[in-house]
């Protein structure tokens, strides 16, 4: 499966210390230049930066030469065009706009979300609600609404918010 990620799913998932749920489900993963820039480069001390700087399975490729305005901010456009070039089975993409364009582009998108749901479905992680607490006190923002399905999705609570 090719998989190109964007840098959200990147940042967030090393600052909670589970970035090789990535490499786990997905194996390989390539990352445009323009995105490595964003999620390592640019933030040298972050939290999570030394397993991002060390995951072997991240395939850094050069941005695309297309100059396509898709009025995102470079990482996202770098993202899009190069899962466009490689025929991608799946871009990993968080923010809502930026999954809107992919998407209208034809590509499968999935976020941080849905990533850590099917690896809770696929018993890499034994549990969702714990890294989900994680993520909302690193700063992720995540709907209620979708916490509540994530959580539906995997059983870890019923259709009625019960456990």
């Amino acid at each position: 499966m090719l998989v190109v990620a964007d840098s959200s799913p990147l940042i967030y998932l090393s600052r909670i210390r589970l970035l090789h749920v990535l490499s786990t489900l997905f194996g390989d993963v390539v990352v445009p230049r323009a995105v490595w820039d964003e999620a390592v480069e640019r933030r040298p001390s972050a939290p999570g930066i030394e397993s991002l700087r060390h995951a072997g399975w991240i395939r850094i490729v050069d941005d695309p030469s297309s100059s396509a305005d898709l009025g995102l901010d470079p990482g996202e456009t770098a993202a899009i065009l190069v899962a466009e070039s490689l025929h991608a089975d799946l871009l990993l993409i968080d923010e809502r706009l930026g999954r809107a364009v992919a998407q209208e582009r034809g590509l499968a998108v999935r976020g941080t979300l849905g990533v850590l749901v099917q690896a809770r479905q696929s018993g890499v992680l034994p549990a969702l609600k714990p890294v989900l607490d994680a993520l909302n006190a690193e700063g992720f923002r995540i709907a209620p609404a979708l916490v509540r399905h994530a959580l539906e999705q995997v059983g870890e609570i019923s259709g009625d918010g019960g456990p």
